[in-house]
């Protein structure tokens, strides 16, 4: 087995793509250079980090920040595939291949990454649950910021309600309502 060191650049060579891999869903819409899946992971990171901080004890900080920083990693090799073509078609295909990927990137390290990136998938945690709605609230903000620009046809994320799931969280409820006030736009039901 190979040492620490060469395991983690071998790592980060197979992660190296993506700064560089889209977000499809924006590009699909017209968006031009939209944030690549490394920005919206770390505006995710950031995110979790803020509200981590505002209501201490609600969340484990640690596995928080490791839960979003690894998310979507396996979209190295796989790429961003937009939601609802993946909601529609290859639901459980597209988590069982992410999650495969992720564990084949990371042999050889601690097997919680593994567990962690499950867990995501899965909402099967606080944590988890705290991330998957706010990885949509990141998205609504983005949303948000692409329409000031005059960026892209995106008025139809909207519309769905799905892109506005806390998965049960209050605090991030509260996100939303706020991202639709700012953006003066009725949160679908």
């Amino acid at each position: 087995m190979s040492g620490f060191a060469e395991r983690a650049m071998d790592l980060f060579h197979a992660l190296h793509p993506l700064d560089r891999v889209p977000r499809a869903g924006y590009l699909l819409r017209g968006v031009t250079e939209p944030e690549s899946v490394s920005a919206h992971s770390h505006a995710l990171a950031l995110l979790a980090l803020l509200f981590a901080d505002e209501y201490p004890g609600r969340w484990d900080r640690g596995t928080t920040l490791a839960m979003a920083l690894v998310h979507d990693l396996a979209e190295a090799q796989l790429m961003d595939i937009p939601m609802p073509v993946a909601d529609a078609h290859l639901r459980d295909a597209k988590r069982g291949a992410e999650q495969a990927i992720f564990e084949g990137l990371f042999a050889g390290f601690p097997a919680r990454y593994a567990e962690l990136h499950a867990a995501f998938a899965e909402a099967s945690t606080p944590e988890a649950k705290l991330l998957r709605g706010l990885d949509k609230a990141q998205m609504m903000i983005k949303v948000m910021a692409y329409e000031a620009e005059g960026r892209g046809r995106l008025a139809e994320f909207w519309c769905n309600p799905a892109n506005f799931r806390d998965f049960g969280t209050p605090e991030v409820s509260e996100l939303f309502d706020a991202i639709c006030r700012r953006a003066n736009r009725a949160r679908p039901v």
